[in-house]
């Protein structure tokens, strides 16, 4: 008598295979991407979509409807938050002066919005700002 967690289910283990390879992908990219931007392109929309193979294949192995269900809560709420988190992070980044990698390894690139850095430069004037009102005021 074989055990049945042993037996191979395609419905159940070729999303779980896939899954793995998405997550896989991802760890491969965040060791060769060479700055914070393409890194952070990888570990989001591929971690996401590998989880999503995995929750797929657990929740096909559980045959629970609850088990289903809280999955498929976990697997949407993933989608929701990840693209977000990483869209913040990259504005951040962003904002702060962290110039992306070109092909060719050379920093700087397309500034399409000309803010690169405009946030430690508005940071500074309200300092500057701040210490000439204190410097009027004694």
């Amino acid at each position: 008598m074989s055990d049945p967690t042993s037996d191979f289910v395609p419905a159940r283990d070729i999303p779980i295979l896939i899954g793995a390879f998405f997550v896989l992908t991802a760890a491969i990219g965040m060791v060769r991407f060479p700055d914070l931007y393409s890194r952070l392109h990888a570990s989001s929309k591929l971690v996401t979509l590998g989880s999503a193979g995995i929750f797929l294949g657990a929740a096909l192995a559980f045959q629970d409807s609850a088990a289903f269900t809280r999955l498929l809560a976990v697997l949407l709420f993933q989608f929701l938050t990840t693209p977000l988190t990483a869209y913040l992070i990259a504005q951040a980044a962003y904002l702060r002066g962290l110039e992306p990698q070109l092909g060719d390894g050379s920093a700087g690139g397309v500034d399409e919005w000309g803010a690169l850095g405009q946030a430690e430069r508005v940071a500074q004037a309200d300092r500057d700002a701040q210490a000439s009102l204190n410097a009027e005021g004694q």
